[in-house]
């Protein structure tokens, strides 16, 4: 398994991505993850527009998160898209305006990102079904886009998990905490909590001159029959390097021209 989270297209990075994608393309995982906020969604944002930078349109923005989905599903045996924050933008603002009503079908994500394909799930990001969004790995593992964005998220997921294992997005830091499983009646288990990073530009648009914890990595994660291995990989620039010593960089990006 492997998941990745939080590229907020069209403010992704693109070197962090195509590392994730040349792992994904190497290991050809039986399961692929997409913990949310794949898009931005800017435009549909409450917030005004960060002052210098350029507003992108939002069927180019639709375009590249399908293109991106496409290629990881290309080498994946199954893959899950749960919705998070930012796509559900669109459905915030199609319950406040006609317009929004109206153009819902033709712009939503879970329509778009969805369409024409097989073994895929999407995994709504609105409870409106009474239940917390979740996409249940195996029986010891969930993934959801974030249910805490506090300083310590991730423990805090790990105490509502309800004894299970849990990766998650949301707060963009990689972080990991794994305690004893004093629910299991095994000696010896653990159940861990692991947020994987982001793959957007790592220093934010609203806060350049602060410095944050952001950090660019994925999940990647060994399922077996009675027991799970799960690993935080770091992206270093352009490359990250898996458990087994393999090293994965991005190399030239498609389309990438000479500087000046």
């Amino acid at each position: 398994m492997i998941a990745f989270g939080d590229a907020h297209i069209p403010h992704h990075n693109p070197r962090a991505v195509e590392v994730v994608c040349r792992a994904i393309e190497h290991i050809k995982p039986d399961l692929t993850v997409c913990l949310g906020d794949l898009l931005d969604c800017g435009q549909f944002s409450s917030h005004p527009p960060t002052h210098g930078v350029p507003e992108t349109n939002y069927q180019d923005d639709l375009a590249e998160a399908n293109a991106l989905l496409d290629r990881v599903q290309a080498a994946s045996g199954r893959l899950v898209m749960v919705e998070g924050n930012h796509e559900y933008r669109l459905d915030r603002w199609a319950a406040l305006t006609s317009e929004g009503r109206g153009a819902y079908s033709m712009l939503a994500p879970r329509l778009q990102l969805s369409r024409d394909r097989k073994k895929f799930t999407y995994v709504p990001y609105g409870s409106a079904t009474a239940r917390y969004p979740h996409y249940a790995i195996n029986s010891r593992i969930v993934a959801v886009h974030g249910w805490s964005y506090a300083r310590h998220a991730t423990k805090n997921h790990l105490q509502i998990s309800q004894g299970k294992s849990i990766i998650h997005g949301h707060t963009h830091r990689a972080d990991t905490s794994i305690i004893q499983n004093i629910w299991s009646p095994s000696t010896g288990s653990v159940i861990q909590a692991r947020s994987a990073g982001c793959l957007c530009k790592p220093i934010p648009l609203y806060g350049t001159g602060r410095p944050v914890e952001w950090v660019n990595a994925f999940i990647l994660g060994y399922l077996g029959r009675r027991s799970d291995t799960l690993y935080t990989i770091p992206i270093m620039d352009d490359r990250c390097i898996l458990p087994d010593g393999t090293e994965i960089a991005a190399g030239k990006l498609p389309g990438a021209g000479v500087a000046a």
